[in-house]
């Protein structure tokens, strides 16, 4: 009886000897620290063999456990560890984005080839950093026109790690060092804000506000500062300021007319004609060039450089022009290709066609006959002769 007692206890401390031999983990580091929910984390785990024998076919293990995930491989391989040695393991782990902020544990298993089984230990890890962040990521309707009113769509996006409540975004006003409000030339037009009432996390969501240009405004580039607030779960408020940029534009728009040119354009003769070129835009045309032309004729000095025409402008040059003198009696076609700068310093061409009336040479001769003009001087000079045909008779009768 006492022989099998001795043996018992023998075989107990055995046991207690083998199961003991497994390494330990002793230690877990962490960066960055704390955790931030949506990220991922760096995991040093330091074993220790306390033995006084070598471990073979150490191995490290880490199980996925709600809010962590392990990136990659859960086994890390240790190999051989000397008695009283150390050795490192690193893992990447996946934190959940709806980890709240709090503290959270993560088991960890240490196997060798005299203790397959393994021994687990719990570390605690800490999550915080979960907060909703507002960004102003994207606008819509940022090219303006002069007196016109025009609605700003504002794209909000939550790049934080929480819900965002009562979001507002609003226009903010312009202030001299002296507290004066600055007058803008884009205003608001009723309410300057606008309002969401969440926005989760990754999502994105509108707000929309309502905007008038003044109609002198120059045509350039404007920077506007926005102000976005927001609530976080725990009802504390946060505000950002961002830039957006908007573009007040205005179309050029040229036409022109014929300011004044002959009663009766007779083909085979030389006219000039007074044209006008004029802006009925609200954007400047700069660097502008006129041709005329017609496919019946021929343009002296056809080219002509007219330079800057500003918004209601006006500009008139002469063009001379010959039909062809076999031209029967209709209307012929002047065309101007107008070449210029706008705004945006883009090159544009634009053609404008303007009708005239062009007789023959035939009856070219009979509309002057029949203009009240040219038939005053004629019966002057009718007069004239028959003035001149009277003296000589007298003369001759003496």
């Amino acid at each position: 009886m006492m022989k099998q007692a001795i043996i018992l206890i023998f075989l107990m401390i055995l046991t207690m000897v083998v199961m003991g031999a497994a390494p330990d983990a002793t230690q877990l580091n962490y960066t960055p620290s704390p955790a931030i929910p949506g990220s991922t984390i760096e995991i040093l785990i330091q074993l220790e063999n306390n033995q006084d024998q070598v471990e073979e076919d150490v191995v490290v293990t880490i199980e996925d456990v709600y809010p962590f995930t392990v990136v990659g491989d859960m086994e890390k391989n240790i190999g051989t560890m000397e008695k009283y040695g150390k050795a490192l393991a690193k893992f990447t782990i996946y934190v959940d984005p709806s980890a709240e902020n709090q503290t959270y544990n993560i088991t960890t298993k240490v196997k060798s080839k005299l203790n397959p089984n393994g021994k687990g230990k719990s570390f605690s890890i800490i999550i915080s950093g979960k907060e909703p962040v507002i960004k102003v990521v994207g606008l819509t309707g940022d090219i303006l026109y002069p007196g016109q009113s025009q609605e700003l769509t504002f794209l909000l996006k939550n790049v934080g790690t929480s819900t965002a409540y009562d979001v507002v975004v609003e226009l903010q006003e312009e202030r001299t060092a002296a507290g004066t409000i600055i007058e803008r030339e884009i205003t608001p037009l009723g309410a300057a804000t606008a309002y969401v009432a969440t926005i989760n996390p990754g999502k994105e969501e509108q707000g929309k506000i309502m905007v008038s240009v003044n109609r002198t405004a120059e045509l350039k580039n404007y920077t506007l500062p926005v102000e976005v607030s927001y609530r976080d779960s725990s009802g504390t408020r946060s505000t950002e300021t961002s830039y957006v940029g908007f573009k007040v534009s205005g179309e050029v728009n040229l036409d022109s007319t014929i300011k004044d040119a002959p009663t009766a354009i007779v083909a085979g003769v030389e006219t000039e004609i007074n044209l006008e070129l004029f802006n009925k835009g609200i954007g400047k045309a700069e660097y502008t060039l006129v041709e005329v032309s017609t496919p019946n004729g021929i343009v002296e000095k056809p080219k002509q450089f007219i330079g800057s025409l500003e918004p209601n402008d006006v500009d008139s040059f002469k063009a001379k022009i010959t039909f062809d003198s076999a031209l029967k009696t209709g209307e012929q076609i002047i065309t101007l290709t107008v070449v210029y700068q706008d705004t945006d310093a883009i090159t544009k061409t634009t053609e404008i066609n303007l009708p005239l009336m062009v007789y023959s040479q035939a009856d070219g001769a009979a509309v002057a006959g029949a203009n009240p003009l040219i038939g005053i001087v004629n019966i002057i000079l009718v007069l004239i002769i028959i003035v001149i045909v009277w003296k000589g008779y007298k003369k001759f009768k003496k």
